[in-house]
């Protein structure tokens, strides 16, 4: 690794392959981050997405990821400090809604374990693993690391058809 590339940032956004994901990927790829994209089963737009990223002069690789395996987390994150170093930056952007809208009566295991596992558990539990990783990585380089959150109305916005 060149000096050059010790000053280099990499940010990895979960939910990357297309909407506000894509568009954090590609201001941040703008603003000097090299991308570790996250997105399950969109290879076709996590590979434009790398075209996107590289066009801005910064690496990129694509992880075909269900965030809600939590046994997933811990190679894809061995394969990002492989391939870029330290982790400068985590946006937490995955989320599923309801497989079905329908009466809060009505909601089956699947669906509420599917929501749960990558909108909340998934999510947790990849941050932890972020944050020891920077925790261990010592004084960040230029600046601080961050880990952000993106939510949904969803979060606020309650309803018998989304009780997930």
């Amino acid at each position: 690794m060149s000096s050059t590339d010790n000053k280099r940032k990499t940010a990895i956004v979960t939910g990357a392959s297309r909407g506000i994901g894509r568009a954090t990927a590609l201001a941040l790829a703008a603003e000097g981050f090299d991308i570790a994209a996250v997105a399950l089963k969109d290879e076709e737009r996590l590979a434009s997405l790398a075209g996107e990223v590289e066009a801005l002069g910064r690496r990129y690789r694509g992880f075909d990821l269900d965030i809600g395996d939590i046994a997933a987390h811990a190679p894809m994150l061995a394969a990002v400090v492989e391939t870029f170093g330290a982790i400068h930056c985590l946006v937490n952007n995955a989320g599923v809604s309801v497989m079905q809208r329908g009466d809060l009566l009505e909601v089956g295991l699947e669906s509420y374990d599917r929501c749960f596992d990558i909108n909340t558990r998934g999510t947790f539990f990849l941050s932890q693993a972020v944050a020891r990783l920077m925790v261990a990585g010592g004084e960040a380089p230029e600046g601080s690391r961050s880990i952000v959150f993106v939510t949904s109305s969803n979060a606020v916005a309650a309803t018998i058809e989304r009780g997930e």
